[in-house]
């Protein structure tokens, strides 16, 4: 009995000790701090796909995989040039005629592309490459790489880190206090996509080998790193005017 009782008052003052060390030893404040930039896109991301249908499904496979490896034999050897199939596809075209069952009139197969690259300066030629082979551009996309990505946003982080810290001091000072402390931080950062499309007429194969190379240009994006937190601010008593 008398060991169940130690163990009890032991307990209790455990409890008790933690209980109070959960009690907050000042006021607590939730603060959030942006930092945002715009820095030059050094990726570019090609997507395409080769499209044909006909009566004759073996020529219609003949025709998608004769410009496909026609395309990866042009890009494969590329320098500083990543090229990857994203995909395949066929199926039956039909007819619904009025007064009777529907009716396979052909077949279709389309087969995608992808490349990604740094080398910006590249983009005019692998799309002649892309076009005058006979397929189609899906979408063009600058953005910025996944190193360049890391780096900036470890830059901005620490931007963002020194704001929420700004904040705090101010916040501190406003309270008498000459100190704070940090209880949490989180941070999330923002990188919007931005696409270049182009209309699906020009995105066709071109019909004349001098026609001029497209005009492009890579831009910028903003990206923006956010940091959200909970400060503690010393307990200050003020007088009563």
């Amino acid at each position: 009995m008398r060991y169940l009782m130690m163990f009890l008052m032991f307990f209790v003052a455990a409890v008790a000790a933690q209980a109070e060390e959960a009690q907050p030893a000042g006021a607590r404040m939730t603060l959030s701090a942006t930092a945002t930039a715009e820095y030059p896109n050094d990726e570019v991301v090609v997507s395409f796909r080769v499209e044909k249908d006909g009566r004759d499904a073996g020529r219609v496979l003949a025709d998608v995989n004769r410009i496909s490896a026609a395309i990866e034999q042009r890009l494969r050897h590329q320098s500083g040039l990543k090229y990857r199939t994203t995909g395949r596809n066929m199926q039956p075209l039909w007819q619904y005629p009025k007064d009777g069952k529907r009716i396979r009139s052909g077949w279709q197969v389309s087969q995608g592309g992808q490349i990604v690259s740094t080398r910006l300066e590249a983009v005019s030629s692998w799309l002649e490459a892309i076009e005058s082979e006979g397929a189609m551009l899906s979408s063009l996309q600058f953005d910025i790489s996944a190193d360049a990505s890391k780096h900036i946003q470890q830059q901005l982080q620490l931007d963002a880190i020194a704001s929420f810290r700004a904040q705090a001091a101010g916040m501190a000072r406003g309270m008498g206090a000459k100190s704070f402390r940090v209880i949490r931080i989180n941070s999330s950062s923002q990188m919007p996509p931005m696409p270049a499309p182009r209309s699906a007429m020009v995105l066709m194969s071109r019909a004349a080998a001098d026609m001029a190379p497209p005009s492009l240009s890579a831009g910028e994006s903003r990206v923006t790193v956010a940091v959200e937190g909970e400060i503690e601010i010393p307990f200050h008593e003020f007088p009563v005017n």
